[in-house]
């Protein structure tokens, strides 16, 4: 997902387990950006009238259109092969609960993403010519994707990872 892919003015696309943690942030932005009552209906479900408040037919109508664009705005965030998939659900809440279940809820998924993360992690060095500036951007990445998986690495082991992946050449004074 590029930065244009990210701004508030685009639905952030859903393309597969790269990019599911990205996207579930953007997209909850996107679309409390648009209209926080939309997050409602994702989260609580569709408007269900209520029989003892009487017919009001302009506020159903509403809520109706709200659920309706949510909808719409979940299956724009979906790649083809994701929405195949998940578009048999009818309400909005039902179809998120569902993407949400195929890429998070499976504790096996979890641990590998974790472990991948680990890895990346372990792997993490500084690249011939790298800029400093391009070395943390990288290793704040690897760091903030960390942090969404809930895996702990505490702040030492991450400030000595990062200190010991720099260039030697850093280390002597001129």
């Amino acid at each position: 997902m590029d930065d244009q892919e990210a701004s508030i003015n685009k639905i952030p696309r859903l393309l597969g387990h790269e990019n599911f943690i990205k996207w579930k942030v953007l997209f909850k932005a996107a679309v409390n950006y648009n209209d926080p009552e939309l997050w409602t209906s994702i989260r609580e479900g569709q408007y269900v009238p209520s029989t003892t408040a009487g017919n009001n037919a302009t506020i159903e109508l509403k809520m109706k259109k709200r659920d309706n664009k949510a909808l719409s705005m979940l299956k724009l965030g979906l790649s083809w092969e994701i929405l195949t998939s998940v578009n048999h659900h009818k309400t909005t809440k039902e179809m998120y609960d569902a993407v949400i279940d195929m890429f998070e809820e499976n504790t096996e998924l979890r641990d590998i993403k974790k472990d991948r993360q680990k890895q990346q992690l372990d792997r993490f060095k500084f690249k011939e010519g790298e800029r400093l500036k391009s070395v943390l951007q990288r290793f704040m990445t690897i760091v903030n994707e960390i942090r969404t998986t809930n895996l702990l690495i505490s702040d030492f082991e991450l400030n000595k990872k990062l200190l010991s992946s720099l260039s030697g050449e850093w280390y002597t004074c001129k």
